[in-house]
């Protein structure tokens, strides 16, 4: 594992919805999340975005961009985010492993 990484990224597939449109998570952290989007961010921009785990909650964040490359294989725009807060909407988890996941990595990081 890069040693600059302070938590281990899980590859985990769900939407996100951005201000602008949507994307889909490659793997995310409790510090962070890499997603692809369609479109381009600026490094260092404060975003606002939610993490919607299909049949199960969604969580609103807040973070900030690392870095933001094309993809020419996929034709998207790899983005790298750092979570500096979340909240979760309250519903229920259901079945959806994914939502364990992403809450436990969360909790880890920033308590709740």
């Amino acid at each position: 594992m890069d040693e600059r990484r302070r938590a281990e990224r899980l590859p985990v597939r769900i939407p996100i919805e951005l201000k602008n449109g949507t994307g889909i998570t490659r793997d995310i952290s409790g510090l962070g999340v890499y997603f692809a989007a369609a479109f381009p961010f600026e490094s260092g921009q404060e975003i606002d975005f939610v993490l919607r785990v299909p049949g199960s909650i969604n969580v609103h964040c807040s973070g900030r961009v690392v870095r933001s490359d094309f993809d020419r294989e996929s034709m998207s725009y790899g983005v790298a985010v750092t979570i500096d807060g979340y909240d979760g909407d309250g519903g229920e988890l259901g079945d959806a492993p994914e939502a364990e996941i992403v809450l436990r990595e969360l909790q880890k990081h920033h308590g709740g």
